[in-house]
């Protein structure tokens, strides 16, 4: 058998050297054991096997590749998610998505239901989730909401992948490989997308992790970062019921310009901020 304890150290010593934050350790050596951290903290001893699973793990998370694309899962508002080289790994600041797409139905639902001025079960909203990716918005939000939700992406490796997930977290989503609106073909009450916002000439200084493991096409946002929200600003209105929502996740510095695109195509917006006080969602409202 060998201490656990001195191992970790020795790995610990190896990622910082390496520039990788020595809490990642915790993560790797959990999701080789298969343990939560509060066990893996009464753990004192590996077998040689475990020391080799973890030490071919090391090799892996020493060549760049993030710590989710090793393992092939991300974790996410609560929920395990399959991943690979044809996704994003979902971050924790998405997970805002899923919350504002919550508090947007029911201020939608209650709209409906003052309007009609009934206590009858209001009709289902359509929901869209814009490049959705692994899936995981649609899916998270799915599991909270019993509302129609629809998942669109341009790859079909992309919704191979999200149709997995939503296939292992037992939800029914409506898939549709798409180009933006290109196929879509009904309207919505509420559209959300964290699409690419990378400006072109910023990709090749990402981290290894990310430009070298995420597919770029779901990175690269032209130029100034901003060709996404520029065509949803002015084609949405086109696919948005009476009051309908359109919620983005955006990157830093982008908010002001995010805010002028859509409110020139008839939105309201509201500007909401991250775990770490960054501008990081916009909330549009359709006027």
């Amino acid at each position: 058998m060998i201490s656990l304890k001195s191992y970790k150290k020795e790995i610990e010593k190896v990622f910082q050297k390496q520039n990788i934050d020595a809490e990642e350790v915790n993560i790797l050596f959990c999701e080789v054991l298969d343990l939560s951290l509060t066990k893996l903290v009464f753990k004192t001893e590996i077998t040689a096997k475990e020391k080799l699973k973890i030490d071919v793990a090391v090799k892996k998370r020493l060549m760049g590749i993030p710590i989710q694309k090793i393992f092939k899962r991300a974790y996410f508002y609560g929920y395990t998610f399959f991943v690979n080289n044809n996704v994003l790994c979902p971050r924790p600041e998405t997970e805002l998505l899923v919350e504002e797409v919550l508090n947007c139905i029911k201020s939608a639902k209650n709209s409906k239901n003052n309007a009609k001025n009934t206590q009858k079960t209001a009709k289902k909203l359509k929901i869209l989730d814009l490049c959705t990716g692994s899936g995981c918005i649609a899916i998270a939000t799915k599991k909270n909401c019993d509302e129609e939700i629809f998942a669109s992406d341009i790859s079909s490796k992309a919704l191979l992948v999200a149709r997995k997930n939503a296939k292992d977290l037992d939800v029914k989503i409506k898939f549709i490989q798409s180009n933006l609106f290109q196929n879509i073909k009904s309207k919505f009450d509420i559209i959300v997308s964290n699409p690419p916002y990378i400006k072109s000439s910023d990709i090749q200084n990402l981290d290894v992790e990310v430009k070298n493991y995420d597919p770029i096409l779901a990175l690269d946002g032209g130029d100034d970062g901003l060709d996404f929200y520029k065509k949803i600003a002015s084609q949405s209105k086109n696919y948005l019921n009476k009051n309908g929502f359109v919620i983005l996740e955006i990157d830093q510095g982008q908010a002001n310009d995010v805010q002028n695109l859509f409110g020139k195509n008839g939105f309201d917006c509201t500007i909401k901020k991250d775990y770490n006080n960054i501008e990081r969602i916009v909330v549009c409202k359709l006027k």
